[in-house]
C-alpha cells in the first residue's frame, strides 16, 4: 500500500459579495485531509465536498483580513479559449448574479473557484474557469474578492508536478 499524502484544503469566502472595491476582509476554514493512495486532486475536492464541507458551520470558519493580493489575471488557467468563448452566455448571467450582490457558488454552496497550489507557488485553476472570468468582467481584480477553494501540501507547499499533470488529460 502507497504512502498517504496529506493535503491542505483551504475556502476562503469574501465578506460581502456586493461589496465592488475590495472587501474588508474573509471568512476562511482550512483542513488538513489524507490523500488516498491513486487519489487525484479533483476526487480530492469531492471528499471534502461531500465528508467535511457539510458539517462546517459558522463557528467554524475565521474571520481574516487580507493577506495578499493575488490578481485574477496572474492565475494560471487550464482552460482552452474555444469552449470560453462558446460559454459566455453561462458567463454573462453569471456576472449579473455577482453584479446584483450574489456570488458563483455550487448546488451546495462551496465555492465554484478551485485552485491548486503549485510546488512553484502558483496558483492553477482546475476548475470554475467560467466563474473566474465572471467575476472578472464584473470588475473583480483580486482573488480575495471572490469565494474559491485552494488544495496545497499540508506543509504549505504546493503539489508537486505530476499531480498537476490530472488538469492537462490525456493527450
Amino acid at each position: 500500500m502507497g504512502e498517504m499524502k496529506s493535503r491542505e484544503v483551504q475556502l476562503i469566502f469574501p465578506e460581502s459579495p456586493s461589496e465592488k472595491e475590495s472587501p474588508s476582509g474573509f471568512k476562511s476554514y482550512s483542513c488538513v485531509i489524507k490523500q488516498k493512495t491513486g487519489e487525484d486532486v479533483y476526487s480530492l475536492v469531492e471528499r471534502f465536498r461531500n465528508e467535511v464541507f457539510p458539517a462546517i458551520t459558522g463557528d467554524d470558519m475565521r474571520e481574516e483580513s487580507h493577506r495578499e493580493n493575488v490578481s485574477l489575471s496572474q492565475i494560471i488557467n487550464l482552460h482552452n479559449a474555444g469552449e470560453i468563448r462558446q460559454r459566455s452566455t453561462s458567463i454573462s448571467q453569471m456576472r449579473e448574479k455577482i453584479e446584483s450582490g450574489e456570488h458563483v457558488l455550487m448546488a451546495d454552496d462551496t465555492p465554484n473557484i478551485k485552485l491548486a497550489k503549485t510546488s512553484e507557488g502558483e496558483l492553477v485553476c482546475f476548475d470554475g474557469h467560467h466563474s473566474t472570468l465572471a467575476y472578472m468582467t464584473a470588475g473583480r481584480k483580486y482573488l480575495r474578492e471572490v469565494p474559491h477553494l485552494v488544495v496545497s501540501d499540508s506543509t504549505g507547499g504546493g503539489l508537486k508536478d505530476e499531480e498537476i499533470h490530472v488538469f492537462f488529460g490525456v493527450h
